[in-house]
């Protein structure tokens, strides 16, 4: 395997040379599946048929699961290995997952009467955030479905008229929500901050106080900090979909399969 030297200095990334991403270490997925990672360097596939199928970080299948009564699975958030978060909106129901993908719990958003929710996300703190469509607010949720912190509505801020966030990561000092082609942040007691990057987003990674995310089949990270973007000298299949990446492994998800890749890891 090809070993792509990753150079960490500070809040600076930066890869040694160009490389090509290699074909032989790959795993086959369904077209149309998608993937994320957790910090073990774990990889979860979803597949169109809603199977969920876990791969540890040289490839091998650890876990499936499938929980085909309760439909289409809108997301899943991994951001604690040990619990997790799988999102069915045509039912409004989250279901707690465990690392082997038993199930563990679930919330019934229905039956509070909460039921449109765009998206949700996992707390700091192992509770649940949620953006909700019916009043436009950021919402965080106890599991026993006590409303915690609300936002004031999306509406009252200047982001643009059409709001409609697909994706919400609480990395602990503040909230991110990817409102279309923006990432928006909020403060821990959902208080608007302000458009943290605006860009061609569909996903996004926090990796080392940067968001890291897929442009024109390349990777991209943005420092907030000094507001510089840049373009990591790797190359990727012409069909790439997302990438992954987590502590030694990158993950590139094309229609085909998903190729495993390591990266030697260097601090200065």
């Amino acid at each position: 395997m090809k070993y792509i030297l990753l150079y960490i200095t500070g809040f600076y990334l930066a890869l040694a040379g160009a490389q090509t991403i290699p074909l032989n270490d790959t795993i086959p997925v369904p077209e149309g599946s998608y993937i994320t990672s957790d910090n073990l360097e774990n990889l979860f596939v979803v597949t169109p048929t809603n199977d969920i199928i876990k791969y540890d970080k040289d490839g091998k299948k650890t876990a499936t699961a499938n929980f085909k009564v309760l439909g289409h699975i809108t997301s899943i958030d991994v951001t604690n290995p040990f619990e997790i978060y799988v999102f069915y909106r045509d039912q409004n129901k989250i279901i707690f997952l465990d690392n082997l993908l038993n199930l563990r719990g679930e919330c019934d958003m229905e039956s509070i009467g909460v039921s449109q929710i765009a998206c949700i996300g996992r707390s700091a703190d192992n509770q649940i955030w949620i953006f909700d469509v019916a009043d436009l607010k950021l919402k965080k949720y106890s599991k026993d479905l006590k409303l915690m912190i609300e936002s004031a509505s999306f509406n009252t801020f200047n982001i643009g008229s059409v709001v409609y966030p697909t994706i919400i990561r609480d990395i602990n000092s503040s909230i991110l929500i990817l409102d279309q082609n923006k990432i928006l942040e909020f403060d821990i007691f959902a208080n608007f901050s302000k458009i943290k990057l605006m860009d061609t987003l569909t996903g996004f990674q926090y990796i080392n106080e940067k968001i890291v995310f897929l442009k024109k089949n390349r990777i991209n990270m943005f420092n907030p900090l000094n507001f510089t973007m840049q373009e990591l000298d790797i190359t990727l299949p012409a069909n790439t979909k997302n990438i992954r990446i987590e502590k030694e492994r990158l993950f590139v998800l094309t229609d085909e399969y998903v190729i495993l890749q390591t990266f030697s890891q260097k601090k200065d």
